[in-house]
């Protein structure tokens, strides 16, 4: 769900001091990075997203890119947030060795695949029953909509790591909803037909 209310004369305006330009940027950027944060640190979203605004504030005049590289430096500096907030709760982020050699096939992108099988809010509830770290990497993905090279620099993993990540983060997807609905606890959203095999995203 790329970003469409902005522009970059307003990513410009705004690191030139222009205060309307900057609202257009928040009000743009905001519910993404909401929506990822509520993700992955439920009932802190509001005031990591704060801290995130606040150091965007302080750097923005030396920021150097286009809307993508505002996206990526957006989320990376919340996904620095979200990590402080993890470690001030005493509770050591979880980390996944990178299988190198296994081989992913290049399919359907990732959002394709969470968004066939349920609506994005209903994605996002699920997606926050996964590893933290494959949720992050699905959320960013999906919600931020960040290429594989972007989610890998915000979540400062390797390519790989990422596809890894986001192909077991799938699979797991689909047990769940395959155990949902064999127990009765949920429905698929109307006119939406679960997959019962999911498949991973390559390079994008």
């Amino acid at each position: 769900m790329p970003v469409t209310t902005c522009t970059a004369a307003d990513l410009a305006a705004a690191a030139d001091g222009d205060e309307e330009a900057f609202a257009r940027i928040f009000r743009a950027h905001q519910p993404l990075l909401l929506r990822y944060l509520r993700t992955l640190a439920a009932g802190a979203q509001e005031d990591l997203a704060a801290e995130t605004w606040l150091r965007v504030v302080r750097s923005l005049r030396a920021f150097d890119g286009d809307l993508d590289d505002f996206r990526a430096w957006l989320f990376t500096i919340a996904h620095r947030r979200y990590v402080d907030h993890v470690r001030a709760l005493a509770r050591r982020p979880l980390e996944l060795a990178e299988a190198a050699a296994l081989d992913l096939p290049a399919r359907q992108r990732v959002e394709d695949e969470v968004e066939a099988l349920l609506s994005t809010e209903q994605a996002l509830d699920l997606i926050g029953r996964l590893a933290p770290d494959q949720a992050e990497v699905l959320v960013l993905r999906v919600v931020a909509d960040l290429d594989v090279a972007a989610t890998a620099q915000v979540v400062g993993k390797s390519r790989g790591a990422v596809r890894v990540l986001a192909h077991r983060g799938l699979r797991r997807l689909g047990r769940i909803l395959d155990d949902e609905q064999v127990s009765g606890e949920m429905r698929p959203a109307q006119g939406v037909t679960p997959r019962r095999r999911t498949t991973v995203t390559g390079e994008s």
